[in-house]
């Protein structure tokens, strides 16, 4: 059964690198990475398959079953979060140094494997685990929980800014997907962590295979799909650690006068132009349409509206809604047409933002506007 979920894993990381590099364009740096990503699990698959079908063959178990390939994995998954959260475009030669710790021990194990006579002995002590096995599980875990804090603290960052970029809402831009696919990654690894302690300390003989290839399986298809149909997001200004936006937005070096005609500026160009109309307007969008850069628009919209980017366009697509609410053309309109009428692309950011606004439901509102009538 794991031969064959096996075959599967290879056969789909192999496939799906090959697509996204040949088929995708514009070819991203995300992609790059997220193509060689792909080609480690796949490598990693290959010397579990030959693991189990040449057992008595590798001396150095640890090698037959791709472990070491996966101290990369990490590195791989924070370097695409960071890469897709910041919408740069070019690879950064200073982040090789990420993979430094996969490159070391790999060599150094090798080395070890093959030039040693004692090597065995480093691995197994008398029926015991030997102190290299004791080494590679600490620095394991330590590069596991290292990246997997700053992964989640990427996210975190990028959550609290992405409303500042966006005026929808979707899993491309919430990265939602990404989310999932970090924290199945890291609660399966501190699962095997506990179960391979638990198979230690009570001589229990339970396979993690039976669970990590099926597991495997579905993180493939998943970062395989929604890697392909990732767009690239808006470039975002880096910031230093714990960089307050007041203070950045001190040394932005817009004046006061400004600050307040840009404000009027944006004002117009949405009551005008009506730029809520279009459901994925974004920051990028504005920027061009008004000729403002990006980061004053931001700046202008928290400082002088109190508000950031997504409840900006958002209220005038509420009050669009409301004003067709009123209208005897659009008394027969669902709710939710109504709503994408407005500007909406999201049936639950709707209901949220409205409800939100106004304070009551859409279905509410809109009965207290016409009494008996149905929506």
């Amino acid at each position: 059964m794991l031969d064959a979920f096996l075959h599967i894993n290879i056969a789909q990381t192999l496939f799906a690198a090959i697509i996204i590099v040949v088929t995708k364009r514009p070819l991203n740096i995300t992609d790059k990475l997220l193509s060689a990503w792909l080609f480690f699990v796949m490598c990693s698959f290959v010397m579990k398959l030959i693991n189990i079908n040449f057992q008595d063959h590798f001396e150095f178990d640890l090698i037959g079953r791709g472990a070491i390939i996966t101290l990369s994995f990490p590195s791989f998954l924070y370097l695409y979060v960071k890469y897709l959260i910041s919408g740069v475009s070019k690879f950064k030669s200073i982040d090789l140094f990420h993979f430094l710790p996969f490159v070391f021990i790999s060599f150094y194990v090798l080395f070890l494997s093959y030039y040693n006579p004692n090597f065995s002995n480093l691995l197994y002590s008398n029926g015991n685990v030997g102190l290299l096995l004791i080494m590679f599980g600490v620095v394991s875990i330590a590069i596991f929980t290292l990246y997997g804090y700053y992964t989640i603290h990427l996210l975190n960052k990028y959550r609290k800014t992405v409303d500042d970029l966006y005026s929808f809402h979707n899993t491309n831009v919430s990265l939602k997907w990404v989310w999932t696919l970090v924290l199945i990654f890291y609660s399966y690894y501190f699962l095997a962590i506990i179960i391979n302690g638990l198979n230690k300390a009570f001589e229990i003989d339970f396979r993690m295979s039976n669970i990590l290839i099926p597991v495997y399986t579905f993180f493939i298809y998943t970062i395989s799909f929604r890697g392909y149909v990732q767009p690239k997001l808006l470039a975002q200004k880096e910031e230093t650690e714990d960089n307050k936006p007041t203070e950045s937005y001190q040394k932005s070096g817009l004046k006061k006068s400004d600050a307040d005609k840009y404000a009027k500026m944006l004002t117009k160009l949405m009551q005008e132009e009506k730029l809520w109309l279009n459901p994925e307007v974004n920051l990028n969008e504005i920027s061009r349409h008004i000729g403002i850069p990006q980061h004053y628009i931001t700046q202008v919209l928290n400082e002088q509206l109190n508000k950031n980017l997504y409840t900006f366009v958002n209220e005038f697509r509420a009050n669009e809604v409301i004003h067709l609410f009123k209208e005897e053309k659009y008394k027969n309109w669902s709710i939710i047409a109504i709503a994408f009428e407005a500007g909406f692309n999201s049936k639950s950011s709707f209901n949220t933002f409205f409800k939100k606004f106004t304070g009551k439901t859409p279905s509410e509102y809109r009965k207290e506007l016409a009494p008996g009538e149905s929506s």
